[in-house]
């Protein structure tokens, strides 16, 4: 086992996220144990919860991960794109794609329930909310003239939306065949509230 004074507390941190990713990777969300991770990275126990205050406060920060990834992959593609419409569409894609290529620290990001008591991290709680910004960022820009409730509020319903067909296709729970597909359903869900909310 690795010595405490091997690597910093930062270090330590950040070995421990990595390690507890590639771990959901692997083997799934709920196979993660602070035993694992401590054993991945060469140390204690102990020596995580001298880092992180509890084993959820290690998910939450791997959670935090999850999202700047999966932000990080969708800015990427939405970069070069000029249309807001597009934008949107686009961002729906690769959240999608995320979603399908990562599905446990996807699903690990939204099905893990800490403590009323544990604070977030404020790292986690600053990528929380990323999705519904981008998305009431060019629905601003597809009508400028809209008052900003209607904006957070389409937003909010066109992302939630998005996400709810994503969950139920990759849980199994919603029925994909013939004509239907998740990428289809998305899509028209965004032509029913992009016309919408241009029509308010």
């Amino acid at each position: 086992m690795g010595r405490r004074s091997d690597h910093s507390r930062d270090e330590i941190r950040d070995m421990a996220v990595s390690a507890a990713a590639k771990i959901v990777e692997k083997v799934g969300y709920q196979s993660l144990t602070a035993r694992k991770v401590a054993s991945e990275i060469g140390y204690t126990v102990g020596t995580l919860y001298h880092v992180f205050h509890n084993f959820d406060d290690l998910i939450m920060h791997v959670n935090a991960q999850t999202i700047d990834e999966m932000a990080a992959l969708i800015q990427r593609h939405i970069r070069k794109k000029r249309n807001p419409e597009v934008r949107i569409r686009t961002m729906a894609e690769y959240y999608v794609q995320y979603a399908t290529d990562h599905p446990d620290r996807w699903r690990l990001v939204f099905e893990h329930e800490p403590p009323r008591s544990l604070a977030t991290p404020a790292r986690l709680k600053e990528r929380r909310d990323v999705m519904f910004e981008m998305v009431a960022d060019n629905l601003r820009e597809l009508s400028p003239e809209s008052v900003s409730h209607e904006v957070e509020h389409t937003a909010t319903a066109l992302w939630s939306g998005i996400h709810g067909i994503c969950i139920l296709a990759l849980t199994g729970k919603l029925y994909l065949g013939g004509a239907f597909s998740m990428v289809k359903l998305i899509d028209t869900l965004i032509d029913s509230v992009i016309n919408e909310f241009r029509r308010v």
